[in-house]
């Protein structure tokens, strides 16, 4: 129980940290692009606050009180892990996008000051950027801090739940009503529209459906199922497994109702 459950972690851990890299690396794209990026402090607050808490909390989470037959993935890889990281990557490009697109289409919208010595901060694209990027870091490692079959449910362990559900009070807070101290020091803009406020949220819950969907969807093995017509099979390298496929084969093994004697020092070959 405890391997497995310290395998899942592991996994997990690895994926969380894999996917917080590729946050960030689409957040600041974003803005590179249009000649802005994250502040130094925004960098600090997603590094140290959110990051550092999640991932030293989630691997908490104790092993599952029963042994099942099931296997987790015994390899990073694979199908299914390389598979998560691929369609949770893409979903992290496409809320981020949209957030970035509809931002600007706003009537009450200002392109920040690309000319100015800080990196154009604060600006609203940056501002939306940051309240939807920080739900995701957050939801990723909610989705991704496995439970069932293997490890304990999320809410069994108390501190990560505890802090998963700060950290994502501290986002509604910093969404919605941030004092200006605050605003400053994290150089964002004041935004009053509180329907384009709930937009982002909605923004961050949208992705929390379907990076869970595409984690069950992977889980019950639909993904494999999806691939495996495209991919060739190999003959495996292990000996044992090719003895067993073959056996498989052959309808007269077992035999059955037959007398088999062990003859000294037979030896079975098999190529």
């Amino acid at each position: 129980r405890e391997g497995r459950a310290s395998l899942i972690t592991s996994f997990g851990v690895f994926k969380y940290m894999a996917m917080y890299s590729m946050i960030q690396f689409v957040t600041v794209l974003i803005m590179y692009s249009i000649n802005s990026s994250l502040g130094d402090w925004q960098f600090l607050y997603f590094d140290l606050v959110i990051t550092t808490t999640v991932a030293v909390l989630m691997g908490r989470t104790e092993p599952a009180k029963e042994l099942v037959a099931q296997r987790p993935a015994g390899s990073l890889i694979s199908i299914s892990v390389l598979g998560s990281l691929l369609l949770q990557t893409l979903l992290v490009i496409l809320i981020q996008a949209l957030t970035c697109t509809v931002t600007t289409t706003q009537s009450w919208f200002v392109p920040g000051n690309v000319s100015s010595s800080n990196n154009g901060l604060p600006n609203y694209e940056n501002t939306a950027l940051f309240c939807v990027s920080g739900f995701q870091y957050l939801i990723l490692a909610t989705v991704l801090s496995k439970g069932q079959p293997f490890r304990k449910p999320l809410y069994s362990n108390v501190l990560f739940l505890v802090a998963l559900i700060l950290l994502c009070t501290l986002m509604v807070f910093l969404t919605f009503c941030p004092l200006q101290f605050i605003r400053q020091i994290l150089q964002l803009m004041r935004i009053t529209d509180l329907k384009f406020q709930f937009l982002l949220l909605g923004f961050a819950a949208l992705h929390f459906v379907t990076s869970l969907l595409f984690e069950i969807a992977i889980d019950s093995g639909l993904l494999n199922q999806c691939v495996r017509p495209f991919c060739k099979k190999k003959q495996s390298k292990k000996l044992y497994k090719r003895l067993e496929n073959e056996l498989c084969r052959d309808f007269t093994w077992p035999p059955l109702n037959d007398v088999i004697n062990a003859e000294s020092g037979q030896v079975v070959h098999f190529e």
